[in-house]
């Protein structure tokens, strides 16, 4: 129970700020566009400064590759999951299929993460998050521009993934650390004022995260059952693989400590990517609103499950 307690009160600044954005969506305080330059800001700025830094402070190692190929592969299999289930829980609709593989992690699990572990441990997370990345640019992306009727070249998608600020500041990371350059960096006034100016853009991250999905957080509760249960469903999958994963992976394989665990599952907890009714064809409404409901509900359903988890292992 005092842990539960605990957790709860750590959990309700994250909660303030997303009821914060509710209210600034009642009273008109924002308009939409400018809640999405917010989110402008938070994609170029505030979230690629947190990942120069994190990555930049990780120490990696080769092992870590088996934890890309084993998170790649999950998603591969759920998004073929997935044209089978569709075709029961929302037959006609083509995007539907996405829904089950890949996460939002960038917009919600690493603000979740840090509020409750701190800012260095967010590498944890950030490891599993590589290949949910390399997912989302390289297949998902794909295939909902197929099911639009486009689909982009090789050269386009690699040229789209190299210049991605996400990806950018993570390679930037990576480099620092792997030569050595962070502590290098860090041991004068005049370059260790550029890590204190990435810091400051980093803790933007969370505050921008929460408001904007205060905001833009809306279920329709009309013919609420089929998005409730398809999010049922992709928890208890992602579940499912998230424990063989961390039993067999981490734990026996990889020996990682459990804050690796914690990771693992806040990671599969998460609703599927926010990018995804972005690349809906306009003239299909009622296949986004379709898709927008399931993931304004696993959102909800997220911050609950996190709760759990996080009393569980505290």
């Amino acid at each position: 129970m005092e842990n539960l307690f605990t957790v709860l009160i750590k959990f309700l600044p994250v909660l303030l700020m997303i009821l914060l954005g509710a209210l600034i969506r009642k009273i008109k305080l924002l308009k939409p566009d400018t809640v999405q330059e917010l989110k402008t800001i938070l994609i170029n700025i505030s979230l690629p400064s947190m990942f120069v830094l994190t990555f930049a402070r990780t120490v990696f190692e080769l092992r870590y590759l088996l934890i890309f190929g084993a998170v790649f592969l999950v998603y591969l299999i759920t998004m073929f999951m997935g044209k089978g289930v569709s075709k029961k829980l929302c037959p006609g609709n083509s995007y539907f299929p996405s829904v089950f593989a890949g996460h939002e992690t960038g917009m919600l699990g690493y603000a979740l993460f840090t509020a409750f572990f701190g800012a260095e441990n967010t590498y944890k997370i950030a490891i599993f998050d590589i290949a949910q990345v390399v997912f989302v640019f390289f297949i998902l992306v794909n295939f909902l521009r197929k099911q639009n009727g486009t689909n982009a070249t090789a050269k386009q998608i690699i040229m789209g993934f190299a210049k991605s600020p996400i990806i950018l500041s993570i390679s930037a990371g990576i480099i620092l650390s792997t030569t050595g350059l962070t502590s290098y960096l860090q041991g004068f006034q005049i370059t260790d004022s550029f890590v204190t100016l990435l810091t400051l853009l980093g803790n933007l991250t969370v505050p921008i995260i929460c408001i904007t999905i205060g905001y833009e957080l809306r279920i329709n509760l009309n013919n609420i059952l089929r998005p409730f249960l398809t999010v049922i469903l992709r928890m208890a999958v992602m579940l499912a693989f998230a424990f063989l994963i961390n039993e067999f992976l981490v734990t026996r394989v990889l020996h990682l400590d459990s804050s690796f665990g914690i990771a693992l599952y806040t990671m599969f907890l998460l609703p599927p990517p926010f990018v995804i009714p972005i690349f809906i064809d306009q003239k299909a409404e009622k296949e986004k609103n379709d898709i927008l409901n399931v993931i304004s509900i696993h959102i909800v359903m997220t911050l609950a499950a996190f709760l759990v988890l996080v009393s569980v292992t505290a």
